[in-house]
């Protein structure tokens, strides 16, 4: 914070980047309010590094209510981006808020988000494979298994 300060008392203009560092450095030490009221305070408009910073500090601390907030910004500049509906939605189930949880995952869905898969990589000797969740595997002759896909 310091720095920060110390940026406007030498008169140079913080850009989208300093304003989502101090979001996020607000969010880290819980003090959520602050974040809230830096980004309430902005003379621009808030980037999606901004609004991320501010989601990702919700969901460390619980703060479902300022998620939501951060959440319908981001869904404004970012509709196709799959993991802020992933992350309002597993706040909303952590809070026991199931309707709420299921109601973001249709938004999700009706704007075509879509979560890809995510895969592990393992190399054996000279050669990386990937897997999938749910693949079927076969034994090596060396005794690893492997994807059959693969």
């Amino acid at each position: 914070m310091k720095y920060f300060i110390m940026m406007q008392d030498l008169n140079i203009e913080p850009t989208q980047m300093h304003y989502a560092c101090m979001v996020d450095l607000f969010g880290r030490a819980g003090l959520m309010e602050e974040a809230a009221n830096l980004i309430r305070g902005l003379s621009i408009e808030a980037d999606a590094n901004i609004w991320g910073a501010m989601l990702g500090a919700c969901r460390i601390h619980g703060d479902v209510e300022l998620g939501c907030w951060a959440a319908e910004h981001l869904f404004e500049l970012k509709p196709q981006h799959c993991g802020y509906y992933i992350l309002l939605s597993n706040m909303y189930a952590e809070a026991g808020r199931w309707d709420e949880a299921n109601k973001v995952r249709e938004l999700m869905k009706s704007r075509g988000a879509k979560k890809n898969p995510g895969y592990s990589w393992v190399q054996i000797e000279n050669q990386v494979h990937a897997f999938l969740v749910g693949e079927k595997i076969k034994s090596l002759d060396n005794g690893f298994l492997l994807s059959e896909c693969c």
